[in-house]
């Protein structure tokens, strides 16, 4: 009794602790639904609708097989890619269409991950036949009792250090009861869908020839739809578990959202996505858990919910949408990670001190958050800004401009304040030493003797922290305009934005060419991806900044990276063809830049203020007439600037139809286009 009471208490110490070291800021991320309606006045049904404030409008892009578009908010690849494509299109005044701009992945080959035949899979589609009607694919037959346990034997040191949501042994138990006899293993959905995220992880392993040349066409073989039969079969199961879900159910639909967004149907996972947290809000795990479980339980249901939260987050994030749970509704509060608690979560792992296998649930769920809180106050500010300046786009007013990046750069102190919070033991030291997680000088020196899950941890946590200050900052690179403006504020988050994005660029290299801990890891070429897009665009945006060359040498290191997992999945291969062929025109600009025919001016230094970068660019240029003769060849000859291009990537509806289909057109007239 007197143990019971001390390890009672003990978490309730430790509970205390966890909510006075809540990142600050969470508190106002949901500023709108916190209004009050004054006593005795009438309530108004339509409170809180988001009419009267304009919103800063992201794209409608086709990003899959058909000819549908998708929307995608202004914090995404996808708009970021729009906007580069309207800007290529106005300097070499050839229609560039942003679809050819994005990797060959498999969304854009199949329908979905079971549909082997995409011909088949687009005719069923049309004929209004389900895709689950295709017949099973010979070549996607179950596994064998051995192979399945080579498969799972990935997973401890994998995806279960870092989607913390599975109790090994309760796992281990079930999965011996599903053989009896000497005939195939029962299905079981967790099981299935466990098994068809390893396969997809481990299948990446097999690397072609040295000699065989990046294949960029997706086909059945592919590494990022491996154990679709799996898939297909969990999800089967699970159809009989929507009225009645349980903790397997939603483990289930979680590792299903890993699955897709690995496979790069992210508008499939995204749907899944709000399915897992509303089965999340069904099981009651957004609230604190009841006191009469015990404290294994309880720590899982919540080690569920913020990793759930943390999926929806980032995905939110990553795509530019709204969020399906607000934060007003959550009660649950932050999962522990004290040795005690490892004795009793069901899996053997090694504490590096007080730091333990199970802290990393609870970094990943801090800065997620502190990103969220910076995403949310930001696109609230540029919000009222567009309100009080009548929906004007930010790139063609420059004092709102300035006004949203100084903002943000206030707000990025909330990020910092996690970055000192972080456990010694969670960061990699760097070879010059150089602070843990800093944006330059990035070489990492690798405890060779430290476990395997703690050095993922570690890299996969510095490297979700890059990404994520990398898109916070970059819809501050501005493409050039034709009238001359000073930006301190914005010039210092475009750089920030592109170092981050170099400093992911490199600790890939690195991790590739010296460890093995990111072969296989789908995310992390997705992450690099969105690097490779921010340094793409920079370089586009700013061809005589001094830092300039150092981000052209960090794309060609991002080619290699792509070239180093283009030997495993296609999608790699393909990114690394999008990127040479986009940096060509980038070098193009540069070239002109550095000849004088095109300048970027810089401002100097004193006109900069305190806090801004030294070198920063700035959104002042002037373009001169650019010869026939040298522009890239198959490029037309008709050049010039008759628009402000981020004023046109604002997506105002001048053109009837999806305005991208218009970079199809052969001959298009942009005169009068910059209003």
């Amino acid at each position: 009794m007197r143990e019971i009471e001390r390890l009672t208490k003990r978490v309730r110490e430790l509970e205390a602790q966890v909510q006075t070291q809540r990142p600050q800021g969470l508190s106002a991320v949901e500023p709108s639904s916190q209004q009050t309606t004054p006593p005795n006045a009438p309530l108004d049904p339509l409170q809180g609708h988001g009419g009267a404030r304009l919103r800063w409008e992201g794209v409608h892009t086709r990003s899959a097989k058909l000819d549908q578009t998708q929307y995608y908010g202004p914090s995404s690849s996808f708009y970021f890619i729009a906007r580069m494509s309207s800007y290529l299109g106005s300097v070499f005044g050839q229609p560039t269409s942003e679809y050819y701009m994005q990797p060959n992945s498999a969304s854009r080959s199949f329908a979905s991950p079971t549909s082997a035949q995409p011909d088949r899979a687009s005719a069923l589609r049309e004929s209004g036949q389900a895709i689950d009607d295709l017949p099973e694919d010979p070549a996607g037959d179950y596994l064998t009792e051995i192979q399945e346990d080579y498969f799972l034997s990935l997973y401890w040191n994998s995806y279960h250090c870092t989607y913390q949501i599975l109790d090994e042994a309760e796992f281990r138990q079930h999965y011996r009861s599903l053989w009896t006899g000497s005939g195939p293993r029962k299905p079981s959905a967790l099981v299935d869908i466990v098994l068809a995220l390893c396969m997809q992880y481990g299948v990446s392993f097999l690397s072609r020839s040295e000699t065989d040349s990046f294949k960029t066409d997706v086909d059945s073989t592919d590494a990022t739809i491996a154990g679709r039969a799996l898939y297909r079969r969990s999800q089967a199961l699970l159809k009989n578990e929507l009225e009645s879900p349980s903790i397997f159910t939603l483990q289930c639909h979680m590792f299903t959202v890993v699955y897709l967004c690995n496979a790069s149907f992210q508008n499939m996972a995204h749907n899944l996505l709000a399915l897992a947290v509303r089965t999340a809000q069904i099981l009651g795990l957004h609230l604190e858990p009841p006191e009469d479980l015990p404290r294994q339980q309880k720590e899982l249901r919540k080690r569920l919910w913020w990793t759930l939260y943390a999926v929806e987050v980032k995905t939110c994030m990553k795509l530019g949408r709204p969020w399906s749970a607000q934060m007003t509704d959550v009660s649950c509060s932050l999962p522990s990670d004290d040795r005690d608690l490892v004795f009793l979560s069901g899996s053997n792992f090694a504490c590096v001190g007080e730091t333990t296998w199970l802290t990393y649930s609870v970094q990943l769920g801090k800065l997620v958050m502190s990103a969220r809180a910076v995403y949310v106050a930001f696109f609230d500010k540029c919000a009222d800004i567009l309100t009080d300046t009548g929906g004007k786009s930010l790139y063609t007013d420059p004092t709102s401009l300035e006004t949203c990046a100084d903002f943000l750069l206030s707000c990025l102190e909330c990020m910092q304040k996690w970055l000192d919070t972080v456990p010694d033991a969670l960061k990699t030291k760097r070879k010059d030493g150089t602070a843990a997680f800093a944006a330059e000088n990035v070489s990492l020196d690798i405890e060779r003797f430290a476990p395997e899950w703690l050095q993922r941890q570690r890299v996969l946590l510095e490297l979700l922290y890059h990404n994520l200050s990398m898109n916070l900052c970059r819809p501050f690179i501005c493409f050039p305009t034709s009238k001359a403006t000073t930006t301190p504020n914005a010039d210092t988050l475009a750089t920030k934005s592109v170092h981050h994005a170099m400093a992911l660029t490199q600790i890939m290299y690195q991790m590739l060419t010296e460890t093995k801990l990111l072969n296989g890891w789908h995310e992390a070429f997705q992450w690099q991806w969105n690097a490779a897009l921010s340094m793409i665009g920079f370089a586009l945006a700013y061809p005589s900044c001094p830092i300039t060359p150092t981000v052209r040498d960090a794309i060609d290191t991002a080619i290699a990276v792509f070239e180093i997992m283009g030997k495993s999945f296609a999608v790699a291969a393909s990114a690394a063809n999008v990127t040479r062929d986009v940096t060509t025109k980038a070098d193009f600009l540069v070239q002109h830049a550095h000849g004088g025919n095109a300048a970027r001016a810089l401002s100097p230094p004193e006109e900069h203020g305190e806090g801004v970068v030294p070198g920063a660019p700035s959104a002042e240029f002037s373009f001169a007439g650019i010869d026939a003769q040298d522009l890239p060849a198959g490029l037309d000859d008709s050049m010039g600037l008759a628009f402000t291009v981020d004023s046109f990537t604002s997506f105002e509806p001048v053109y009837a139809g999806n305005l991208f289909d218009m970079w199809t057109v052969p001959e298009l007239n942009f005169e009068g286009l910059e209003t």
